[in-house]
């Protein structure tokens, strides 16, 4: 085992380089090197125990995901959540669709044309993060909406690693076993998501200065290995629990030192995990079924950018943002190669499909940096060679999207409030299985061991039964009393007689749910009688609602909960309302005759204020990073620029000549500027200092955009009244060498 893992790494070390040197994405390198050392290739060293490889490729997956998890935000999937899984609905039903098509005209069976459906359906996150780089494309709002898709599409490929072995095992759909497992892995998650976001930050915050480096990794790694085993237990994959934990984790202090230490790590033994993609494919197969890699790999860069395309567009974006970002998406990845993984582990799939899946990848990965480099230009040339009337409605596309947003208050209502009671509802059921199935029966045999005597007494019950409710009543106050945070409920009570109706049935259900709660626990502990346990119910429920104590419980642990799931790395992240609007980057190009050309930035922005910042400006070959308000604009000037949509649209139009509708933007200018959020620790270096923006660029070289508080949610423009304190959250806008000179956490 030792001569074969020393093999792998050495060919796929040389491997990569070469790749490297040809500007090619390394997990192909991985696949070549696993290709060379499998033992379909005779005139090289081959490996000779593929079963060890691949059980250590199994530990890749996990880290890979495990690492994905850290990487997850709540807030991430929030703010691009309508986008995102718009565009993921479209592209993966259409893909799933065709894969499935494909493989029935190939004559394969159900079970595999459903793996291959699976397959197509799920983008590449690390080959399109290596494109975004090389082509120095991140910046881009399209780019940020494939972040956003991407995000989503992980999701989806959890939830298909999770239920395609059920399907295996069944042979058959059965919608009611389908429903089942998906509701059972809905309340997993809900238990684990919510119950690890309450603990699990919380204790990694108080014991922060006990963790060294070593005792972070081990302990993180210790927690990932033990919920993949929870979930194998559970019959769930292993995948899952390694994505949930590292989710959880994400909302840690120590998130970025456990995402730096287990790199090296995820890195290892991902490198493993795909060459041991690359060693179960065998390149005799591939010249039997050459036909069939070619009409895959056609349908995966033709039909994934348009269905993708599509979904964009039905979540409210103009087509010239739509179209470049469904470009990028055009190719299947790390995702296919675990659930073709899986397909052969089960013995659901033909041998002959895992090569044919890994070859077409591989196809679909070079074909991506072309595809994404020519969505701007593949826009330009429609809308160029279309009749005016097509123009039109092109230019109408996208307008909608408030109105596509929009949502009735009834709508509105019945999801906050059927999240909210999905939610207690379900914590209340764990509670009371966790007592009456597990604690108060040990605790009844040690009263019985102890006190032999009273051991099954009215009072020994009495005290199992006001035991269990202590624990569910902080849950049953919320569920009864709290309201939506909108006053949605209130506006509709309001608006008339007629739908007073409904909504005191939605009141009913809340009490129906916490006195079937109660009344189980009574039957269970005190006594059977109607009468008894409804006077017990409305008892307790009456108590409850009253009791400023149960409201204090259950206000702490919102309160806790709330922190840990607003966090980003452990810390508040709030964004601010005035850089709510979809913040992001755009280039334009100085016209001749336009507003800008021969205008200095302060005289623009006094006479013109859009709101929109200049953070980068590119003559010939000069480029000025954060230029100062007395810098003038030339004509044929590239710039980036900072804001909304709204802003980037007004400060463009005074970019554009007054005869011309559009200039074009050079291709080859390069994008290093980000926009940073910092909160600060006592020893980094603008703490004490004024928030002045022209101070700021000269001392540090950033752009300071604004300023939170830590004593508040306020965002406050920066000026220099406002005096930057340990604890503040700053939004700065510069490269990260710059950025991370100011980031210096204190020991």
């Amino acid at each position: 085992m030792l001569l074969d893992l020393a093999l792998i790494l050495v060919v796929a070390g040389v491997v990569t380089i070469i790749f490297k040197a040809l500007k090619q994405p390394l997990v192909l390198g991985y696949i070549v090197a696993g290709i060379l050392t499998g033992p379909y290739i005779g005139f090289i060293p081959t490996a000779t125990q593929v079963e060890s490889v691949e059980f250590w490729g199994k530990i890749g997956v996990i880290f890979l995901l495990f690492g994905l998890g850290l990487e997850f935000s709540f807030k991430k999937l929030t703010k691009v959540g309508g986008a995102g899984i718009t565009t993921v609905l479209s592209e993966a039903v259409v893909m799933f669709c065709m894969g499935f098509l494909i493989a029935k005209i190939f004559g394969w069976e159900n079970i595999t044309a459903f793996f291959v459906g699976a397959m197509l359906s799920i983008s590449s996150t690390s080959i399109i993060i290596k494109t975004f780089d090389d082509l120095k494309i991140g910046g881009k709002k399209s780019s940020q909406l494939v972040f956003g898709a991407l995000i989503c599409e992980d999701l989806v490929a959890i939830l298909m690693l999770v239920v395609l072995p059920t399907l295996v095992i069944s042979k058959t759909f059965s919608g009611v076993q389908l429903a089942t497992k998906i509701l059972t892995i809905t309340v997993f998650l809900l238990l684990w998501f919510t119950g690890g976001i309450y603990f699990i930050p919380t204790i990694y915050r108080k014991l922060r200065k006990l963790m060294s480096d070593e005792t972070l990794i081990v302990v993180s790694l210790g927690l990932c290995l033990f919920m993949v085993v929870i979930t194998l237990k559970a019959n769930i994959s292993e995948a899952l629990g390694a994505f949930v934990m590292g989710s959880i984790l994400s909302g840690t202090v120590q998130r970025d030192r456990i995402v730096s230490l287990i790199r090296p790590i995820k890195d290892f033994f991902g490198a493993i995990f795909f060459v041991s993609v690359g060693m179960l494919v065998d390149p005799a197969v591939l010249l039997h079924y050459w036909p069939h890699v070619m009409i895959i790999t056609l349908a995966v860069i033709l039909v994934k950018p348009l269905a993708a395309t599509i979904g964009f567009l039905f979540s409210g974006q103009t087509l010239k943002i739509a179209l470049p970002a469904g470009m990028c998406m055009c190719q299947i990845g790390e995702f296919s190669y675990i659930i073709a993984s899986l397909g052969k582990s089960l013995s659901a799939t033909p041998d002959y499909l895992y090569p044919v899946i890994v070859t077409v990848s591989i196809l679909t990965t070079f074909v991506t940096p072309y595809w994404a480099k020519a969505g701007d230009k593949t826009f330009n040339f429609i809308y160029s060679h279309v009749s005016s009337g097509w123009r039109n409605v092109i230019d109408r596309l996208g307008n909608g999207k408030n109105t596509f947003n929009q949502e009735s208050r009834w709508k509105r209502l019945l999801k906050n409030y059927l999240l909210r009671v999905f939610i207690l509802t379900t914590w209340m059921a764990f509670f009371i299985l966790l007592f009456t199935k597990m604690v108060n029966p040990l605790l009844n045999s040690l009263i019985k061991s102890l006190y032999p005597g009273i051991a099954g007494s009215f009072w020994v019950r009495l005290f199992l039964f006001l035991l269990t409710i202590s624990v569910i009543a902080p849950f049953v106050w919320a569920l009864l009393k709290l309201k939506d945070k909108e006053g949605i409920y209130d506006k509709i009570w309001a608006d008339g007689k007629f739908a007073r109706g409904p909504l005191l049935f939605l009141v009913a259900i809340k009490y129906i749910i916490a006195f079937m709660a109660i009344s189980f626990v009574a039957s269970l502990y005190l006594t059977r009688s109607v009468g008894a346990i409804i006077l017990i119910c409305a008892t307790v429920i009456v108590f409850v609602i009253l009791s400023r104590k149960v409201k204090g419980y259950y206000s702490k642990i919102e309160k806790n909960f709330l922190t840990n799931l607003d966090s980003e790395g452990g810390r508040r992240f709030v964004v601010p309302r005035e850089m709510a609007n979809e913040i992001h980057m755009e280039k334009c190009v100085v016209g001749q005759n336009s507003f800008l050309a021969g205008r200095s930035i302060g005289t623009v922005h006094r006479k013109k204020d859009t709101g929109a910042l200049v953070i980068q400006l590119i003559r010939g070959n000069k480029t000025i990073n954060l230029p100062d308000k007395e810098q003038v604009f030339y004509p044929s000037d590239s710039l980036l620029v900072l804001g909304s949509d709204k802003q980037l649209s007004s400060f463009i139009a005074l970019s554009k000549n007054v005869t011309e509708d559009n200039a074009e933007v050079p291709e080859d200018d390069t994008i290093e500027m980000r926009l940073f959020q910092i909160t600060l620790g006592g020893k980094a270096p603008v703490v004490g200092h004024n928030a002045n923006i022209t101070a700021f660029r000269k001392e540090f070289g950033v752009l300071l955009v604004g300023v939170e508080k830590s004593d508040s949610d306020t965002f406050l423009r920066p000026n220099s009244t406002v005096t930057i304190e340990k604890g503040d959250t700053i939004w700065v806008v510069g490269n990260r060498e710059k950025v991370d000179n100011l980031n210096i956490a204190d020991d």
